[in-house]
């Protein structure tokens, strides 16, 4: 196996949005030891992964932005000011 499809692979590892921080150390930690099918079918899941979230970076970005939004005013209408109450 060349050396360069263990570091592509390293590389997807890290960029993944599907894989929590756990799981990424957990598969850095092994990739040493995969063998070539190993590395060829792990690569290809992750490459899917990334090709899917370019792909719809915008509409994912549109999606993530409203929710952040939602979440702020949420945020704001539970907001205690002491003293005061909630603002009118």
């Amino acid at each position: 196996m060349k050396m360069n499809k263990k570091i592509a692979l390293v590389t997807l590892i890290e960029a993944s949005f599907l894989l929590s921080s756990c799981e990424k150390l957990a598969l850095l930690d092994t990739v040493p030891t995969l063998n070539d099918k190993q590395v060829q079918a792990l690569g290809t899941m992750l490459a899917k992964e990334r090709a899917v979230m370019l792909a719809n970076e915008d509409a994912i970005m549109t999606t993530i932005q409203k929710h952040l939004e939602a979440m702020r005013e949420e945020d704001d209408d539970n907001k205690v000011y002491v003293g005061t109450g909630k603002p009118s």
